[in-house]
């Protein structure tokens, strides 16, 4: 693969198990540790009360982690899904709530960017989790297929709400323009998108032919250009846009025009059909963990809007 390759490779199989006894799940060996990250190495394919089962996108091996990220059990996805029913049957596992409030993280990043989010959101009374998707190694399209495959396999939810950051945004309106299976089933609730580039950015346009730029951020890099987010789907369910900036006008980054968060500049996050839109102090990489962006999405997921009267 791309980058990464050979060398990742190796990677995963010296963080293999040592032999030392036989997984009562699946028959492989395993040693209950906790993962040596690896998250642009590794997919969710299943999500449930904040226990996951990851594809290594190398190996196409998978493995079971718990809310700990501590591996439980590795092999096919069949065989990790069987583990995890039958500890899900003995340790008595439930979600926190049938509303699930997805966090689709951004480029370089990983589900847990987001700070205190999902723990305010589970007091809240949402089952809350991010999603890990390999966003420097595969286009966008793939994470959204991704994403798709993972929901259509929810159990005990009724409705999914979504909370984005940057590139994730881009990743859920494609998935949901593919009119997926699971929205037959579950229902589609809110969705708050956080410092999204929505009509592309500035600084990819700028970067897109720049080796470097390319091989850092691969496919998922030129699909942040302003030709290609002008070819992006709208969204067709209730959404609320929370953008980063100083709100002097004139932003952290002099070469954008504009309030910017530094990366992205407030114009282009807008899309058509927002039901509300906010604005806070904060750099790119910190819009989503900041404390007014937290009580917005809060504000948003139960009311539809950021300050309601």
């Amino acid at each position: 693969m791309r980058r990464l390759g050979l060398l990742a490779l190796g990677a995963a199989m010296l963080m293999s198990p040592a032999r030392s006894h036989a997984d009562e799940h699946n028959g492989y060996p395993n040693i209950d540790l906790p993962t040596m990250g690896g998250k642009q190495l590794w997919g969710d394919t299943f999500l449930f009360a904040g226990w996951r089962i990851q594809e290594n996108l190398i190996t196409g091996h998978s493995r079971l982690l718990d809310p700990d990220d501590v591996r439980r059990a590795w092999g096919s996805d069949e065989q990790c899904l069987t583990a995890f029913n039958e500890i899900r049957d003995a340790e008595h596992i439930e979600p926190n709530g049938r509303h699930l409030v997805l966090m689709l993280h951004g480029l370089f990043r990983s589900k847990d960017s987001f700070g205190d989010m999902p723990e305010r959101l589970l007091e809240a009374g949402y089952e809350a989790t991010g999603l890990n998707y390999p966003s420097m190694q595969e286009s966008v399209r793939a994470s959204a297929d991704r994403l798709n495959l993972l929901l259509d396999r929810l159990e005990a939810t009724d409705r999914v709400s979504f909370v984005t950051h940057s590139l994730g945004s881009i990743v859920l309106r494609v998935a949901l323009a593919a009119q997926p299976a699971w929205r037959e089933r579950v229902a589609l609730h809110r969705i708050v998108l956080i410092a999204p580039p929505s009509k592309g950015s500035a600084v990819a346009n700028l970067l897109a032919d720049f080796p470097p730029y390319q091989w850092l951020t691969g496919d998922a890099g030129q699909e942040l250009t302003y030709e290609a987010a002008a070819e992006l789907p709208g969204l067709d369910a209730p959404f609320g846009i929370i953008a980063g900036g100083r709100g002097d006008g004139e932003g952290y980054n002099r070469l954008l025009d504009g309030d910017d968060d530094g990366t992205v500049a407030v114009a282009e996050t807008r899309l058509e059909g927002a039901l509300d839109f906010m604005v806070v102090d904060s750099l790119h990489s910190f819009v989503h963990t900041n404390e007014q962006s937290i009580e917005g999405v809060l504000a948003f997921l139960e009311n539809g809007c950021f300050s309601c009267p």
